[in-house]
């Protein structure tokens, strides 16, 4: 099963471990991050190491901080689908949370 990944460009190539460290040193992981409001935010980041199958990887993750959703983690195989989960999060946060009087 091949469990590390690195990106080129937004692609995810399968790597062995030796070059899985060699990327990661000097790689951004971040794909994207947004403070929806003051007092959450949604980071989705490339993990390169297999969380899914063989058939289908889970190299992505997306996580929420504050809100109603905090805590909240997803996992993607593909950029495109880690970027169109990270905003349905913040939709989703959005949504749910009440705004906080101050």
């Amino acid at each position: 099963m091949t469990r590390y990944y690195k990106l080129e460009e937004k692609t995810p190539v399968a790597a062995n471990f030796e070059e899985w460290v060699t990327w990661r040193v000097e790689a951004n992981t971040q794909v994207i991050l947004s403070i929806v409001k003051s007092y959450i935010s949604v980071s989705t980041v490339f993990l390169g190491i297999n969380l899914g199958t063989i058939e289908k990887p889970k190299i992505f993750e997306s996580l929420v901080t504050g809100g109603s959703c905090d805590g909240q983690k997803r996992l993607y195989s593909t950029w495109d689908e880690a970027v169109s989960g990270h905003f349905d999060l913040i939709i989703e946060s959005i949504a749910t949370t009440p705004p906080i009087d101050y």
